[in-house]
């Protein structure tokens, strides 16, 4: 019997968001024309929303209730006093509108995340020139920040750490912004689509680190680009290179400036290959390799990546770690 209950409000739940995809489709559609995304946006009437509050419907109730009285016994006071409520409300309209309008965003930096933890969005809220903003409230998948003012300062930043699940590159939807000062009676908010995005590593899986072959060299060692030992040709020159570096005899041949490229050696290096990991999911590898990475990268042990259709050379560093996460969380 419960299986049969399971079953069918699995199959009703099937058919609403069958039911909803369309109608999620086409006010997202709508929104990215009266709101398009980009790098900076200024608030103004066509990209701000506005609402009673739960608060603000029982204040309109409580004045219709007001003024049904003063009707009923015929009472001058009671009527005014429901006029003077009806015409404060729209005077909070106005003012919760004028909040918001003018308000300015500009998407900052973000930072890489692992699978599973919470990206760093930054970003900053600009005032306008004439007025201040209160109590701004903004909230980006589920993450909701503490209410901002805009008195003072012209511009402040704000931190949005947001939950990221799979690898690749996380586009977050859109950001809501919202604002319910001076009253509480009214709610003002908008969606706006920063042009920001993150590049989530995958989530690193503990393995074993498989058999590894050395690279061969010279005296049984590896080859160290931008070392100093033997010469490994020219390359044209740029301005960060030393004078001592240059070919002074190739530029009395041919007038162009080269530079002389040298490489050393290393005493070891392993290369983390995607058929030696365990692991027989392609996630589930790459979360392997990833822990493999940060492994030898604290380790210090020079090491190269090698996936299918890609090959990174041995190296080491926070820059060659950088680069091997990344080749991870794009592959």
């Amino acid at each position: 019997m419960s299986s049969s209950m399971s079953t069918s409000s699995r199959a009703a739940e099937s058919r609403f968001s069958a039911l909803s995809r369309p109608v999620r489709a086409r006010w997202q559609r709508w929104l990215d024309r009266r709101i398009p995304p980009g790098r900076e946006v200024v608030l103004d009437q066509r990209r701000i929303f506005i609402f009673p509050t739960l608060m603000g419907f029982g204040y309109l109730f409580t004045a219709f209730l007001l003024f049904i009285a003063g009707i009923n016994y015929d009472n001058s006071l009671i009527l005014n006093f429901s006029f003077f409520l009806g015409s404060l409300f729209v005077v909070a309209i106005l003012q919760t509108f004028s909040n918001l309008s003018g308000l300015e965003i500009t998407a900052g930096t973000t930072e890489p995340a692992f699978a599973g933890t919470e990206a760093k969005f930054n970003l900053h809220l600009g005032k306008s020139r004439r007025k201040d903003h209160c109590s701004i409230l903004l909230e980006w998948h589920g993450f909701a920040a503490e209410p901002r003012n805009l008195i003072d300062a012209e511009k402040i930043p704000v931190q949005m750490l947001l939950p990221t699940r799979n690898r690749g590159v996380f586009h977050p939807e859109r950001l809501k912004i919202t604002s319910v000062y001076p009253l509480g009676l009214i709610r003002a908010w908008t969606w706006i689509a920063l042009d920001m995005e993150c590049l989530v590593y995958p989530k690193p899986v503990v393995c074993e680190l498989p058999p590894q072959a050395q690279q061969g060299g010279k005296d049984g060692k590896a080859p160290v680009p931008e070392g100093n030992e033997d010469f490994d040709g020219l390359r044209a020159y740029q301005e960060t290179d030393s004078l001592n570096t240059v070919d002074w005899k190739a530029y009395a041949r041919s007038g162009d400036l080269y530079t002389k490229r040298f490489h050393g050696y290393q005493a070891e290096s392993r290369w983390l290959q995607w058929d030696q990991v365990p692991a027989q999911y392609a996630e589930l590898k790459l979360s392997q390799l990833c822990f493999l990475v940060l492994d030898m990268a604290r380790g210090g042990t020079p090491f190269g990546l090698q996936l299918p259709g890609v090959k990174i050379e041995p190296g080491s560093g926070p820059e060659h770690q950088k680069r091997c996460l990344e080749t991870l969380a794009r592959f």
